[in-house]
């Protein structure tokens, strides 16, 4: 991918997270962060892979993935107080 490609991306990346609530946020840091890990070679497999597979990879992530649901909330709940107690700053631009 072209570095002008990549900037456009991951401006429109910036645009959509900067509307997110902290829960959502926090989500798709995760999902970014799981893709991230995922070596070249491994997705390269992917297309080796039966159907069967494939739906129980994805029924392990959806498992990991609700079984972070409470802290999440608990975390956002933490961040909803401390913005309504004025223990907070505005982000600024990168």
């Amino acid at each position: 991918m072209s570095g002008k490609v990549a900037s456009e991306y991951e401006r429109a990346l910036l645009e959509v997270v900067r509307e997110l609530p902290a829960e959502r946020v926090a989500q798709v840091l995760d999902y970014a962060r799981y893709i991230r890990s995922r070596a070249a070679a491994e997705w390269a497999l992917l297309d080796d892979e039966t159907e069967e597979e494939i739906l129980a990879d994805e029924a392990r992530w959806d498992a990991r993935f609700a079984a972070t649901q409470d802290s999440l909330k608990k975390a956002a709940d933490a961040v909803r107080a401390d913005i309504s107690a004025g223990r907070t700053s505005r982000m600024r631009e990168l």
